[in-house]
């Protein structure tokens, strides 16, 4: 992230392009020469750096030094963070060199490949910035904050361009199943799909509420730049609430929208092979969790493709029953794709395709990894090696994050949210 001293010097406008961000830190080179420094060979060595080295962080660590204890050839050597116990503790646990402004990391020869987990503001700015140093990227989700959808196409041109890895760090992604079930589905065994739905559901917001805050006396200095936090966001006050419990507020998350529907829209968008939506409608509200949050505890909206289908994503935090109960008939499956000839569901035992003529067969294609965010780890190195696109590409991320945006985007102002397919816009 950009210092103090830089960040006030930087427009709104600039920074949001990425551009500021890069200017004068690192030379680019021509894609061509990046694309053929980037292939690895079987036995060259990955190094990973790590930016925003909080919780969620720690896990891709921890998986990393994994797979280099079981003889993968890939090591962590550098961390970056804007407070300073964390990338401490993490130089300390990787080994790797802690850096304070990540355009700094980027800088580093060692780093092959670079774990962003930092806030959500900071996804796309800091991968941009990734891709267009030579690196390839894990980025994790949401690809962006919801008032950044510019840059999630801007990330997924410059990597095109530049040749880049980019995997988005969506864990439901994870293994084969999905690709196997949208050949299926193209086949039209269960006819046009017209209707889909999909929920998160669970009781707490914890996810939000239960971030930690390590220490109440913090303050911005040398050991916490609260500039470099800010990004792009509004200048306000320092908060150390703000600062360590960032997924309370609408100027760093999203709350369920982005946080978590992305979860699950994402493998249907991926079964579906969908574009971009003509209008989205969100809605839903904070009805049950109050204090500091802002971000609502329950959300809603349905999405309209052009031509179908139509998808109604639906989210609660106050209880954790499916979209379709046993109670109820069937089975627990919250995710539903309805065809004019029958239907797919996505089930314990993997995805289930029922098509309504009673002399054809269902199909059952087990899951292979699905939530497993090490095996997302092992096919980004494979890609980073033969340069092929990963499970969870930014290409597709960018086109999921679109009616996200559009749906938050909604509900703040009370309209429906359209999309400018011509000039690739969100209009409201």
């Amino acid at each position: 992230m950009p210092s103090s001293k830089t960040t006030s010097r930087l427009g709104r406008r600039r920074f949001l392009t990425g551009l500021g961000a890069v200017a004068g830190a690192v030379a680019l080179k021509p894609a061509f020469t990046l694309a053929a420094e980037g292939a690895k060979g079987a036995n060259d060595r990955i190094g990973v750096g790590f930016i925003g080295t909080g919780g969620r962080c720690g896990a891709h660590m921890g998986i990393v030094l994994h797979l280099k204890e079981q003889g993968q050839a890939v090591e962590p050597v550098a961390v970056c963070d804007v407070y300073g116990p964390r990338v401490r503790a993490a130089a300390k646990r990787t080994g790797g060199k802690p850096y304070r402004d990540h355009r700094e990391l980027l800088e580093d020869p060692n780093v092959d490949v670079v774990c962003i987990a930092s806030p959500d503001r900071h996804h796309a700015p800091q991968a941009i910035n990734a891709v267009r140093a030579g690196k390839d990227v894990y980025c994790e989700k949401p690809l962006t904050h919801w008032t950044q959808f510019d840059l999630a196409r801007q990330l997924a041109q410059d990597a095109a361009q530049r040749q880049r890895i980019v995997q988005v760090g969506t864990q439901y992604m994870a293994g084969s199943a999905h690709a196997q079930a949208a050949e299926l589905i193209k086949q039209g065994i269960i006819g046009k799909v017209v209707h889909a739905q999909a929920g998160f559901f669970r009781r707490g917001d914890w996810g939000e509420a239960g971030m930690g805050v390590p220490d109440r006396n913090a303050k911005p200095g040398p050991d916490l730049d609260w500039g470099q936090f800010l990004g792009d966001a509004p200048r306000v006050p320092f908060s150390a609430d703000r600062f360590f419990r960032w997924r309370l507020f609408w100027d760093y998350a999203g709350g369920p929208s982005t946080d978590l529907l992305v979860h699950v829209f994402t493998p249907v968008f991926r079964v579906l092979e969908l574009g971009y939506p003509d209008r989205v409608l969100g809605g839903g509200g904070m009805f049950q969790y109050g204090g500091l949050r802002e971000v609502p505890d329950q959300c809603n909206m349905i999405i309209d493709y052009p031509g179908g289908p139509s998808i109604v994503l639906a989210n609660s935090l106050s209880n954790a029953t499916p979209l379709r109960h046993p109670a109820g008939g069937g089975v627990v499956a919250d995710t539903i794709l309805r065809g004019t000839n029958g239907i797919c569901t996505f089930e314990r035992q993997g995805i289930v395709i029922t098509p309504h003529k009673a002399k054809e067969p269902s199909h059952t294609i087990k899951w292979s990894g699905m939530g497993n965010t090490g095996l997302l780890w092992t096919n980004l190195l494979e890609c980073v090696k033969t340069r092929q696109q990963p499970l969870s590409p930014v290409s597709m991320a960018a086109k999921v994050q679109a009616p996200l945006n559009m749906a938050i985007l909604s509900h703040r102002e009370n309209k429906v949210a359209r999309f400018d397919h011509k000039n690739q816009k969100i209009i409201l």
